[in-house]
């Protein structure tokens, strides 16, 4: 590899700064807010995939992407170059010739515009290696970028990744698999691409660097060193070229919100797809699906299981063969599925069917699909064929609009006309290794191994439409195991296959809050564990536990051996009153849940995150087993087994923290230790709040509370607090809607609280209110 040094001054072009470098390559900086930077390492015939899915600051992109070098939908502020500086708004860049090194700076403090050749004004937050920063292959297209790095230095993000949250020491690569029983601590790469990396100095400036790319690539986060470097970290990008933008902070939760603003806001979904959810392949793969799925719904109502919605694994499909065929239907095992579907439709529950992106050269439609070119082809005009679940198959090209909209009926006709509510994309990692395999690219054929995670992205968004056209006036739910950053705009996501262990249950914790911080805020785990032995009673209750608060809660497990089967939440007679509890608590928290993902759809916040995204408190980037729900609410699950306590570093909390099940109070700047006997879920709620909590729902739709307590948690030293929260029919577009502001007050001994609500009154339920004070 070459190392690329500027051959000529810096020109100021039409609103972005231009380097030029050896061999007719470029370095192009664009100033796009105030707080973001666009950095491109161009190639003389510019760069192959010249479109961008993840960017969409307009909220969306159009399917076909949007420029990837594009200034629509930013502020732009002014840029000016001054010799080797550039500067826009609040960002300075200083250039480095030879090597060609960037140092990345923002104002310290409010100075004027004459102060900003000032060096001393100026805080350096990011260093590109002097040594050696930006380099090429000279035969293929690996691109690299080295960056310096402190040994204090923490990475957080990059999505779904097994560890520690930190990712310093390690090196991970962006390229979907199917990685069916991962190790939860240690396997890489996993379902997801998420080419984002937030880099944290203790006690200074947080800065995220988003590598606008959907080929494979890989974030060295200090695995290597070189004596003859300073400490560093890099990427390499399976591309001839490269696009980073920098996100600037202070905090790590304003790198975060500007992700959002980056690459779009998460969806707002329908209230029943927060509840609770159950799916299992040997439900839908038994010869006896239909009699076997009512069953389980009419034992779960009987059963008093508080639960919302039963997803259906893609045994519905299965063909005389045993395998599985997208958009047919297994009529011998559901012989009569309308009346499957009105009798779960009666008891109040909503479904979602497995689908999948692929189909088998043995599919019924294989041969038509072929001729009419929705795969994914070879040069040779042949579709690409290569290993998929139950033998060899093609992958559709949602890169085609003429497979799309084919995709958009078979789904209509055979999923939602059937009687489904929504659509599960699953098995969408597009595991394409053919470098003969190209896309339609919307008119522009495309390398398929460029954009694999695409695939994901534009399937989930094929299925949004069709959905959203079979039901306009409501709120859409959809599912994918795939996808890259900008998936959060149509679906929820979970951290796939995970293996039924302690091990999985506690790093899997880790997987989640890394997606949050990651732009992918709606995300959850199978309840149990997906893959291996069955989970014992203590771990199934621990396991209920800790997804009840999480933003997705669905039981799901695969276990085909002697002695496996499905996770039931009834499986381990001794604890079903405890697993019933984990889930009686979620419908409890519920309201809540369903406000923290509006103002994630709204602000672009995550809904589930580490201690250190809502405190400033250093103690707080310690590794812990424990989450917040929201800004005042933390959850600390039991992880290991035997378990009668947890202990954990409570943050600095003005009045402290009442443990929510005891009304135990306990001061924050502490290590606390809280007791976690089997039946609890250690759950702290922060001195002041006031959360809207559901008191009663009805037995076949608990997702709509009957009763909300707005209860105030008033420690010793309270004078005032509100909470705003949103609610409505739950499932509507348009419809009726009312926001309620609740004001808590000290007046001498006395709390006294005001509640106003604004909108249709007529869609709240009866509202209650509760003070709980130390004793």
């Amino acid at each position: 590899m070459q190392f690329f040094a500027c051959t000529a001054a810096t020109q100021l072009m039409d609103g972005y700064a231009l380097l030029p470098l050896q061999d007719g390559f470029s370095l192009r900086i664009d100033a796009l807010e105030p707080w973001c930077l666009r950095v491109s390492l161009l190639p003389p015939e510019q760069l192959l995939i010249d479109r961008s899915w993840m960017i969409a600051p307009q909220g969306d992109t159009p399917p076909q992407g949007r420029a990837r070098l594009g200034r629509d939908g930013f502020s732009c502020p002014p840029l000016a170059v001054n010799g080797d500086t550039i500067t826009a708004g609040d960002l300075r860049i200083s250039v480095q010739s030879a090597p060609l090194a960037l140092t990345f700076q923002v104002r310290d403090g409010d100075i004027h515009d004459s102060d900003i050749h000032n060096d001393n004004q100026w805080r350096t937050v990011l260093s590109d290696r002097p040594t050696g920063a930006y380099a090429m292959a000279r035969a293929g297209r690996q691109s690299r970028h080295y960056q310096q790095r402190t040994r204090a230095t923490r990475h957080y993000g990059l999505g779904d990744k097994t560890g520690p949250l930190d990712r310093s020491g390690r090196r991970f690569r962006c390229l979907q698999l199917d990685a069916l029983g991962y190790d939860a601590e240690r396997s890489d790469p996993l379902y997801k691409h998420a080419p984002f990396l937030i880099a944290d100095e203790p006690g200074g400036d947080a800065v995220g660097l988003l590598y606008d790319t959907l080929g494979e690539i890989t974030f060295d986060v200090g695995a290597e060193h070189s004596n003859y470097h300073p400490h560093y970290r890099y990427v390499e990008a399976e591309e001839r070229g490269l696009v980073y933008y920098v996100l600037a902070g202070p905090r790590i939760r304003d790198v975060v919100e500007r992700l959002y603003a980056l690459t779009g806001r998460p969806y707002f979904p329908p209230r029943w797809s927060m509840g609770f959810a159950f799916t299992t392949m040997h439900h839908a793969d038994d010869p006896q699906a239909q009699r076997v799925i009512e069953d389980f719904a009419r034992r779960c109502r009987a059963d008093d299981i508080p639960i919302s919605a039963v997803h259906s694994g893609s045994g519905y499909t299965l063909g005389e063969d045993g395998k599985r065929y997208v958009f047919t239907w297994n009529e011998r095992s559901f012989p009569d599925r309308a009346a499957l579907f009105a009798a779960l439709r009666e008891m109040g529950f909503h479904t979602a069917a497995n689908v999948k992106p692929s189909l088998l050269t043995t599919h019924p439609l294989y041969e038509e699909a072929a001729a009419a070119g929705r795969f994914v082809m070879r040069e040779n005009g042949a579709p690409a064929v290569e290993p998929f679940w139950g033998g060899l198959g093609s992958s559709l090209d949602f890169t085609n609009p003429e497979t799309v909209r084919w995709w958009q009926e078979q789904a209509t006709a055979q999923v939602l006309e059937a009687g489904f509510n929504t659509i599960w994309n699953d098995n969408n990692e597009a595991e394409i290794a053919d470098e003969d395999a190209w896309l339609n690219g919307f008119g522009t054929p495309m390398p398929a191994l460029s954009l694999r995670p695409l695939q994901a992205l534009l399937m989930t968004r094929a299925s949004v439409e069709a959905t959203r056209a079979h039901a306009p006036d409501q709120r859409y739910y959809s599912i994918t195991r795939a996808g890259p950053i900008g998936i959060q705009r149509y679906a929820e996501t979970w951290t796939g296959d995970n293996r039924t262990s302690w091990h999985t249950l506690k790093w899997n914790l880790r997987n989640g809050l890394s997606m949050s911080l990651s732009g992918m805020p709606l995300i959850g785990h199978d309840v149990g564990g997906f893959d291996g032995p069955k989970p014992g009673p203590e771990l199934l209750v621990r396991w209920a536990q800790m997804m009840a608060l999480h933003p997705r809660c669905v039981m799901n497990a695969w276990k085909p051996f002697p002695g496996g089967g499905a996770n039931l939440p009834w499986m381990h007679p001794e604890v079903t009153d405890l697993v019933r509890e984990a889930l009686r608590l979620r419908y409890r928290f519920l309201p809540l849940l369903y406000n923290l993902v509006r103002h994630a759809h709204l602000v672009g916040t995550p809904v589930i995150a580490p201690l250190f995204y809502h405190f400033d408190d250093p103690l707080c980037h310690g590794d812990a087993d424990a989450f917040m729900l929201g800004p005042d609410v933390l959850v600390a699950p039991a992880v290991a087994p035997g378990a009668e306590a947890v202990t954990l570093y409570l943050p600095e909390a003005e009045d402290g923290w009442c443990d929510f099940a005891t009304g135990a109070w306990y001061a924050g700047g502490q290590v606390a230790t809280l007791p976690a006997p089997l039946e609890r879920l250690p759950v702290l709620v922060r001195a002041g709040a006031v959360l809207p909590l559901a008191t009663a729902w009805p037995a076949h739709s608990p997702h709509d509370a009957e009763q909300i307590e707005c209860t105030l948690f008033a420690g010793p030293n309270f004078q005032r607090g509100q909470m705003r929260f949103f609610w409505d029919d739950g499932i509507s577009e348009q419809g009726p809607a009312v926001e309620v502001t609740v004001t808590a007050i000290r007046a001498g001994d006395e709390i006294m609280l005001k509640m106003d609500a604004q909108g249709d009154t007529e869609a709240l339920p009866d509202l209650t209110v509760r003070v709980i004070r130390p004793v």
